[in-house]
């Protein structure tokens, strides 16, 4: 007999309205564990709500988020803050402490959550390794490049050995010249499947090579979603046809 394999996040009927425009229309997502969804859609169609709710950044109106099996929506802050070490975060404007090198940024979360420095130390330099930094260990935010800094916070992500990584346009703040390093790690990351990703992003060549599954959002809503190959060569949605349209150019 075959085991049904429950997913690692499952969202039911989310919503939330910002004054009177409803962004997120009772959205519904299952994540299985090594996963990779990617998410597109129009600037403003509610992508970057949806991936902020999912660990409470922002809070929804209406509806409930599982994590592993257990219900996180209501959640009290402390059980929220245990939850969240399972969950990575990258971040469109990097979010680096400027007063911080590159390291202490990296193991910011491990002290303070009680890590022993030695320890904290040794796991920030691994993660500065994945990504190719360790030999910036000690450089601070504003001697690094944009993409520099983009990689400081994926190991700022990394170090934390999440079970769900997720990724808020991260290349959306950088030079194009500087995307293509940024994307390199990501799918390394996702080649490596050490952790469910759920990413938003405009990267189509990225999309197309990445994901298991792409979901497209417009207005709100899930208007379609499958394998990369049917989602960017046979869409059924207009938001579809504009990325297939991108993917050939």
């Amino acid at each position: 007999m075959s085991v049904v394999q429950q997913p690692l996040l499952k969202i039911e009927g989310l919503r939330k309205k910002y004054h009177q425009r409803e962004v997120l229309k009772g959205i519904d997502l299952n994540l299985f564990p090594d996963e990779t969804i990617i998410i597109m859609g129009p600037s403003g169609c509610g992508k970057s709500t949806l991936i902020r709710c999912i660990n409470r950044l922002t809070e929804p109106d209406a509806g409930r988020i599982f994590f592993d099996g257990e219900e996180i929506t209501r959640l009290p802050a402390p059980q929220l803050a245990a939850v969240r070490r399972k969950i990575g975060f990258v971040f469109q404007q990097f979010n680096l402490i400027r007063r911080l090198n590159v390291l202490e940024n990296v193991i910011f979360a491990l002290r303070l959550a009680g890590d022993p420095a030695e320890v904290a130390e040794e796991k920030g330099l691994a993660a500065l390794t994945r990504v190719g930094l360790r030999a910036r260990a000690l450089n601070y935010p504003e001697e690094l490049s944009g993409g520099e800094q983009q990689r400081v916070g994926i190991a700022r992500a990394l170090v934390l050995e999440p079970r769900l990584m997720l990724w808020d346009e991260p290349t959306a703040a950088l030079d194009p010249i500087l995307v293509g390093e940024v994307l390199e790690i990501m799918e390394d990351l996702v080649k490596r499947k050490d952790t469910a990703m759920l990413v938003v992003t405009h990267e189509v060549g990225f999309a197309y090579r990445a994901a298991d599954r792409i979901l497209l959002m417009d207005e709100g809503e899930i208007v379609e979603e499958g394998t990369p190959e049917t989602i960017l060569t046979t869409p059924r949605s207009k938001v579809g046809e504009k990325y297939k349209k991108l993917l050939k150019t």
